[in-house]
C-alpha cells in the first residue's frame, strides 16, 4: 500500500524500508506515538497484513516525510496543478513554511508578478529572495494558505487577515496572514510566531547595564505610565513582554491589549482587539479597568480616547505600559500633544519613554539600539545615535548598518 505524505504528516507516521532479513509482507512504520492502538488498527486494516511500529521523534519522522518533498518542484512543473487539494502543492506550502524556519525567518512574503510568484524570507530585519515558483501556482498556493487561516477564498478584491498553527521539522509555530490585492494578484505575508511562551527576561536582551537597571526600575514600580517608541519591527513587544516577565510570577493581575495578538504571554490575560466590530483599544480599555487589573498592556495608543483613558489609569493606581510610532523619545510628547494630551498632564504619571531600533550584529543576530528618557528630562545612557555609535565601536555593529537603520 501507499500512504500520501500529507496523510502521514497528518498522522505522525511515515513507511520504512524493510530492514534486511525482515519480514517483507510486513509494514515498518516510524511513528511519534508506537502506543496509539486505534491509529495502529486501522494502518493493519488498510495494509491488509502486519504492522511493525519503529519509535521516532516528531522531528524525525517529519525530516523523513520532508525528503521525499524533494521532486516537488519538478512534479509542479510537469503537471501544472492548478489545485490547492493537489499532493504537490499541498506539500510546496509546508516546504515553504519548513525552509522558513530553518533560516529562522520571521516573515515570508508571496509576491505575484507578470511571469512568476517570488517566494522572500526576511531575516534578521532584511528580506532575501528565496526561489521562484510558476505563475500557475499563484492562485492554488493563495487558496491553501486562505484555508489554513480561514478566511473567505471567494473575495479577491479586499485585503485578508487570519492564522494557523503550523507543526514542521523545527517545531510548531503560530502563523498570522495578511494577503492584499495587487496588479498580478494577491501578495500574501506570513508572519511566523511562537507557538508558546518561550521568551526571555530583560536580562536577556544584552542591554546597558544603565538601562537594564532603569528598566526594572519602571516594572518594579505599583503605578506609572512607561512608553515605548519605534516603527514596526523595532523589538517594542519584545521588550515590554521581557519586562512582564520579570514580575508576572508575584500576585498581580497583568492584562494585554493588543492587535493582533501575536506571542502567548504564560501568566497574562490576553485581549484581542476587534475593530470591526467596535471594540477598539478604548473599549478594551474601558472594560479592562472593570477587572481590577495590576498592570496593563496597551499594544498601541493610536487615538485621544486611548491616551487619555491611558492616562486616567496611570493616575489611579495601574501600571500602564504601552507603545507609540515616533522617531525618538521626545518625538512621543509631540505625538501625545496631537492627541490631545499635554506635557503637563503627564508629568506626575510619567514613568521614562524609550525609543529602540535593531541593528544586525556582526556575529548573527540582531541587538537593539535604545535611549531611554527619564521624567526629569535626562537620558539613562545616552541618546539614541549615541547608543549605537558605542555598538560600533565596541565592534558589535558595522558603521554601514548604523547608517541603514538610523541614516545620518
Amino acid at each position: 500500500m501507499n500512504f500520501t505524505d500529507a496523510w502521514c504528516k497528518a498522522h505522525l507516521t511515515t513507511p520504512l524500508p524493510t530492514p534486511a532479513g525482515k519480514n517483507p509482507a510486513a509494514l515498518y512504520l516510524g511513528m511519534a506515538n508506537i502506543h496509539d492502538e486505534m491509529l495502529l488498527e486501522r494502518i493493519r486494516f488498510m495494509h491488509g497484513g502486519p504492522v511493525v511500529p519503529c519509535p521516532m521523534t516528531e522531528a524525525e519522522v517529519l525530516r523523513t516525510i520532508r525528503k521525499n518533498f524533494a521532486s516537488e518542484a519538478e512534479a509542479l512543473q510537469e503537471s501544472k496543478v492548478n489545485s490547492w487539494e493537489s499532493e504537490p502543492v499541498i506539500n510546496l506550502v509546508d516546504s515553504l513554511m519548513d525552509k522558513a524556519l530553518e533560516q529562522n525567518a520571521s516573515d515570508i512574503h508571496l509576491e505575484p508578478t507578470e511571469k512568476e510568484l517570488k517566494v522572500r524570507f526576511r531575516i534578521d530585519g532584511l528580506l532575501q529572495f528565496h526561489r521562484s515558483l510558476p505563475p500557475w501556482l499563484k492562485d492554488p498556493v493563495l487558496v491553501r494558505l486562505k484555508l489554513l487561516a480561514q478566511v473567505d477564498i471567494t473575495d479577491k478584491r479586499i485585503p485578508h487577515d487570519g492564522s494557523f498553527k503550523f507543526q514542521g521539522v523545527s517545531g510548531t509555530v503560530r502563523v498570522r496572514l495578511s494577503t492584499l490585492p495587487v496588479q498580478h494578484g494577491e501578495t500574501c505575508v506570513l508572519r511566523l510566531l511562537p507557538a508558546k511562551d518561550e521568551g526571555g527576561t530583560l536580562g536577556d536582551l544584552e542591554f546597558s547595564p544603565k538601562i537594564l537597571a532603569e528598566l526594572r526600575r519602571i516594572f518594579a514600580m505599583p503605578q506609572g505610565l512607561f512608553l515605548i517608541t519605534g516603527p514596526t519591527g523595532s523589538g517594542k513587544t519584545t521588550t515590554l513582554y521581557a519586562g512582564l516577565r520579570e514580575i508576572i510570577q508575584k500576585k498581580i493581575n497583568v492584562t494585554t491589549i493588543e492587535d493582533p495578538v501575536e506571542y502567548s504571554l504564560n501568566g497574562a490575560n490576553q485581549v484581542q482587539v476587534n475593530e470591526k466590530c467596535g471594540f477598539t483599544f478604548a473599549a478594551a480599555l474601558r472594560s479592562i479597568l472593570r477587572q481590577d487589573p495590576d498592570v496593563i498592556l496597551v499594544g498601541e495608543i493610536r487615538d485621544e480616547e486611548t491616551a487619555r483613558i491611558a492616562l486616567r489609569a496611570a493616575e489611579t493606581g495601574h501600571l500602564v505600559l504601552a507603545t507609540l510610532h515616533t522617531n525618538s523619545a521626545k518625538g512621543a510628547f509631540a505625538r501625545l500633544q496631537d492627541l490631545g494630551i499635554s506635557q503637563a498632564s503627564l508629568q506626575e504619571s510619567l514613568l521614562g519613554v524609550m525609543a529602540q531600533r535593531l541593528l544586525r550584529k556582526k556575529t548573527g543576530g540582531r541587538i537593539a539600539a535604545l535611549e531611554l528618557l527619564k521624567p526629569d528630562g535626562s537620558y539613562a545612557d545616552g541618546t539614541l545615535q549615541e547608543y549605537a555609535d558605542r555598538l560600533v565601536q565596541n565592534g558589535l555593529v558595522e558603521k554601514e548598518e548604523l547608517l541603514r537603520v538610523l541614516g545620518n
